[in-house]
């Protein structure tokens, strides 16, 4: 549903559109003059003004100035029955999209309306989608067959066809946006934004003005009025992202929200209703969070009502070969490399690794690895040194860890004793006939006391 706002002094011109925007679906308010035009401007947020240029106090030319002072991106048709080539001019120059003769046809002005909102709709939805990739964002599909996963496909699939408000937990890098955007992408509303908010990142004292919007001179800085967070996912859904730092004191505000599904501006008087899906996602205990009073236990209620749990990476190690391989077709073109997939000896240690970073960490190191590698297949010698001794974290295979360990140090051992005995200890030419680089082999010669066999 989109506001729009129609100034003109001919009471039965301000009723019939009306009546026909109200049928598809628009909420219309008519006013009869300038002065009347500006204070709604100033009070209230629109989507689309229609404005005749001759008012009984002034100019619909002088009006598309002022409404873009105090809205600066709100879209104005201008209309009149005294088509003048200057008017029409001008009214362009201050940056009406539209300057239409009357009489119209009804029909005709209802589809204009139509078209500008949705090509409004298109400029902020594209001016959002470029601030996140301008930050690195961009879409990752979830991967994995585990039973940890299979379940969560279930749990999104059966949400998405519902409005309900979702919480989505788990430790940090565990993909909690990327299922937010799968329940998104598969809802109703998928071709309606999909807004992330970024709470860690929000002063406090702006939180309230980017969730809801402000009006003009709401506070020092409020040059301009502005539309929030939720106002932008109009028909689609918002992500709350770490919703455990919300500050305490604007909790009860966004309970609000959840309850009555309204909310007014800062400086507004105006109920805003709510028309987005709210994902909210954290990496913190909520419950715990309550017990200490860190957290209202009301809004933890409200927004616990479809709860999803991503499982971290060490819980599902099934999983990490065909992620690794995801993620390594995702950012080779990123990289400007052609990977060439993955070594046998890699894969393993990225499988025994503990990953406390989980899918986050293994696409940095996955990134890094394809780097070093230039582009060809990434090898042991490729990744970080704690990863290639994955296996004395204890966490790697389904054998005793104690014996898997000593197996394999043993063994790496005596193979680099060999290679170093054959180059005369030439730490160089051990390396490279093992494939290992220096800094690598300086490492293993370090870790197992190797110099102590030099005879």
């Amino acid at each position: 549903m989109s506001k729009i706002l129609i100034i003109d002094d001919e009471p039965k011109s301000v009723k019939l559109l009306r009546l026909k925007l109200e049928e598809r679906g628009h909420q219309v308010t008519g006013v009869g003059t300038f002065t009347d035009g500006v204070d709604r401007l100033a009070g209230e947020l629109f989507d689309l003004v229609v404005t005749d240029v001759r008012l009984p106090d002034g100019s619909g030319i002088d009006l598309v100035e002022k409404a873009h002072q105090l809205q600066p991106e709100l879209p104005v048709i201008v209309a009149t029955a005294f088509g003048d080539i200057r008017d029409a001019v001008r009214a362009m120059q201050l940056g009406a999209v539209e300057y239409v003769q009357k009489p119209f046809e009804l029909e005709a002005m209802s589809l204009l309306v139509t078209r500008t909102l949705d090509t409004d709709r298109l400029r902020v939805e594209h001016s959002y989608l470029l601030e996140q990739v301008l930050e690195g964002e961009s879409e990752i599909h979830i991967v994995g067959e585990s039973t940890p996963m299979r379940h969560v496909r279930g749990l999104i699939a059966r949400v998405a066809a519902t409005p309900s408000t979702v919480l989505l937990s788990g430790e940090s890098g565990t993909g909690k946006e990327l299922a937010a955007q799968a329940i998104h992408a598969a809802s109703g509303q998928k071709t309606k934004p999909l807004i992330r908010v970024n709470c860690p990142a929000i002063p406090a004292q702006l939180f309230e003005s980017e969730l809801f919007g402000h009006m003009k001179g709401a506070f020092t800085d409020a040059r301009e009025s502005r539309k929030g967070k939720f106002e932008l996912a109009r028909g689609g859904s918002i992500l709350l992202d770490e919703i455990s730092e919300i500050p305490l004191e604007l909790q009860s505000k966004l309970l609000r929200v959840l309850e009555d599904r309204t909310y007014t501006r800062v400086g507004g008087t105006a109920e805003v209703p709510v028309d987005a899906r709210v994902i909210a996602a954290t990496n913190r205990d909520l419950q715990e969070l309550v017990r200490e009073g860190r957290f209202r236990e009301d809004l933890y209620y409200r927004l616990n009502v479809f709860p999803i749990e991503m499982p971290p990476l060490r819980e599902r190690r099934e999983d990490i070969p065909d992620t690794a391989l995801h993620l390594l077709d995702h950012v080779g073109p990123r990289c400007g490399l052609r990977p060439q997939g993955i070594g046998n000896g890699a894969m393993a240690a990225l499988r025994a690794y503990a990953w406390p970073g989980n899918v986050r960490e293994l696409r940095n190191v996955v990134e890094r690895a394809l780097v070093i590698a230039g582009g060809g297949e990434i090898h042991l010698d490729h990744l970080p040194m704690e990863i290639q001794d994955a296996p004395s974290n204890g966490n790697g295979g389904d054998i005793d860890a104690d014996t898997f360990t000593h197996q394999v140090d043993a063994f790496k051992k005596e193979l680099l004793l060999e290679a170093l005995r054959r180059s005369h200890w030439s730490k160089k030419e051990a390396a490279a006939s093992l494939g290992l680089s220096p800094r690598a082999m300086s490492h293993y010669v370090s870790r197992f006391e190797l110099d102590r066999h030099r005879s």
